[in-house]
């Protein structure tokens, strides 16, 4: 009589769940245990799971399931059992997990390596579900292995965040993907502009010419999901290339897209699942940095591009003394905290000022938004400072987020803050005093952590007095006043600001050996420039482009009767500001010599230069 010879190995395969085509051996000398309790043997990230759901056990000679009190009970092929024997094949179904009870003389490794004619791929599913990442995450802790892993992804995320070249994002990432690995050659495949995964990274280098598998590329393309041989090699039909054992192809995808994929190959034994899910994870952290690294490139070059275009610098050009005053001024109002007011002329560069005080403050790293009010709509603009909910109006077709919202934490500049409705001065007044607000259509209160910088060329007293601006609100606006002087009372940085213009134009329009005749110069020198660096900017762009030979002359200026003192502007508060200058100018700030110039009591001229802010030296 033969005795009949019992397999070596009994293991649970999982069929449905979170971690398809697993393997759990199980123990003839003890109990094994399955359920979500970290405690458990088999841990499930199943919600239908009990926390420990069933226990299987060898008792005479056969295995066995008992379900230990689930809540949804333990299924062995289709039929509910408390207790139930389990033979090779049967179907074990916990909760929403299946699994195949397997029983073999080898491995399961070994055992999906016996697949007569060609190699057989493993399909995985990933990325996990957050509770299935949660609950992986908790099951680490007992897990030496899975903690170290999830030291280094989190050592990763670290520096990735730091790295904002995408080149050097997939070269850090592939470098430590390969040591954790040890695979022979890792390999990243990015998408050309023919829509192809082409390598674009090898390791080691010496490697750059070992053929990468089509066949895994585009499976990876068609699936969109990990593949994993899972395998040695043994036949002709072999999805790796030519002596290589084992293989991973895992898919880089954004938006449900494939834009890339990681490649790595075994030349020796096979990778284990530890392993497997490294690369899934990594991958899935080079997407997402991936994906950030290449649009802060693209931010940064459409800056540039911008900045280029519009000529802007990133700092106030001028040394003149008018200057000079303006720049310690900010520096000191950059570092306090209250509402700026920032008063001059049109095209003066108010903007410019407004970023200055906002980079040099401790906002800097923050959001600075400027808005023209003057350009919105009276009846739109509540809805465009402070948003507006879905409904509220005709044409409010979605919630809008407003302006003050946009620079939580930052700073918004109001251009000609004096054209705000006193509707919406009313809540601008609130907002600087602390006070939540609600958006247009809104029953819920928000509260924003903004500076606000204002800015008019008008006179916001002369507005006060007609009552078309709120005197709280101009008070409280005004806690740090700057006036910046007109281009015509800078002196010698009107030179200076023509060499930036005229060097800028020229690289932008592709002029670089274009020069400004001395006429030409002088004349631009001379001129009052009535509408400030906006108006000189303008100007040189114009005479770039329109300059017939290598020269700008006089005639190519579009300037009229320059140099002749011609009627700027009506207002009689900007005259009454020129002949005080002069005034002062001509006694050498001597007030009492200079009322006596004017025809005005002493009293009346301090009063005078307090209100316009002129320096008296």
């Amino acid at each position: 009589m033969t005795t009949q010879q019992i397999p070596v190995y009994a293991f649970l395969t999982m069929t449905t769940g979170a971690r398809v085509g697993a393997h759990f051996l199980l123990r003839r000398d003890r109990e094994s245990r399955l359920g979500r309790g970290l405690d458990c043997d088999v841990v499930l990230s199943d919600p239908l799971a009990s926390r420990v759901h069933a226990i299987v056990t060898y008792e005479g000679d056969q295995w066995l399931v008992r379900d230990a009190g689930s809540r949804n009970g333990t299924f062995v092929n289709g039929q509910k059992a408390d207790e139930a024997s389990l033979l090779d094949e049967c179907r074990l179904k916990v909760g929403s997990t299946e699994f195949l009870f397997r029983e073999s003389d080898a491995r399961p490794s070994e055992l999906d390596s016996r697949v007569v004619g060609t190699a057989q791929t493993i399909i995985r599913e990933f990325p996990l579900s957050h509770k299935d990442i949660a609950a992986r995450g908790m099951e680490a802790l007992h897990n030496l292995e899975r903690a170290q892993d999830l030291l280094m992804l989190y050592q990763l995320c670290i520096r990735l965040l730091g790295t904002p070249d995408p080149d050097d994002v997939v070269r850090i990432a592939l470098d430590l993907l390969q040591v954790r690995t040890k695979a022979t050659v890792a390999a990243f495949l990015w998408l050309s502009e023919d829509r192809q995964l082409k390598p674009r990274f090898v390791l080691p280098e010496n490697a750059a010419a070992t053929e990468l598998s089509d066949d895994l590329t585009d499976r990876v393309i068609e699936h969109k999901k990990p593949l994993w041989t899972g395998h040695k090699y043994e036949n002709a039909g072999s999805d790796t290339p030519a002596d290589f054992a084992d293989a991973i192809c895992v898919p880089v995808t954004h938006d449900a897209a494939v834009f890339g994929a990681v490649h790595l190959y075994r030349r020796r034994h096979d990778y284990t699942e530890s392993e497997f899910e490294f690369a899934v994870s990594l991958a899935n952290i080079l997407s997402v940095a991936l994906v950030r690294a290449r649009r802060q490139a693209t931010l940064i070059v459409e800056h540039q591009r911008l900045v280029n275009k519009a000529a802007a610098f990133d700092e106030l050009i001028g040394d003149s003394k008018p200057m000079t005053d303006l720049k310690a001024k900010i520096a000191r109002i950059a570092r306090a905290t209250g509402c700026v007011l920032v008063r001059g002329e049109s095209g003066a560069g108010k903007e410019l000022v407004a970023r200055a005080i906002h980079r040099m403050s401790p906002r800097g790293d923050r959001p600075l938004l400027s808005v023209n009010c003057a350009a919105i709509p009276p009846d739109l603009m509540e809805s465009q400072l402070f948003g507006h909910r879905k409904g509220s109006f005709t044409g409010a077709d979605s919630d809008h987020e407003g302006w003050f919202q946009q620079a939580h934490t930052g700073t918004l500049f109001l251009d000609e803050v004096g054209e705000l409705t006193l509707e919406g001065q009313a809540k601008l007044l609130r907002i600087l005093e602390g006070h939540p607000f609600l958006p247009v259509g809104s029953t819920k209160e928000v509260k924003v952590d903004v500076r606000v910088i204002a800015a008019t060329n008008r006179d916001l007293r002369e507005f006060v007095r007609d009552r078309k601006f709120r005197e709280d609100l101009y008070y409280r606006l005004s806690v740090f006043e700057l006036y910046i002087p007109p281009l015509r009372e800078r002196g010698e940085d009107i030179a200076h600001l023509l060499d930036f213009f005229l060097e800028h134009f020229k690289r932008q329009h592709g002029r670089p050996n274009l020069q400004l005749t001395p006429a030409a110069r002088q004349r631009l020198l001379s001129y009052s420039w009535p509408g400030n660096v906006r108006q000189l900017r303008n100007v040189i762009d114009s005479a770039v482009v329109m300059a017939d030979a290598n020269e700008i002359s006089a005639n190519d200026l579009g300037l009229r009767d320059a140099g002749v003192q011609e009627i700027e502007t009506l207002r009689i508060d900007d005259w009454e500001q020129k002949l005080i200058r002069e005034a002062l100018r001509r006694t050498d700030g001597n007030v009492p010599e200079a009322a006596k110039l004017l025809g005005l009591g002493r009293a009346t001229l301090y009063r005078k230069i307090e209100e316009y802010g002129i320096d008296r030296r």
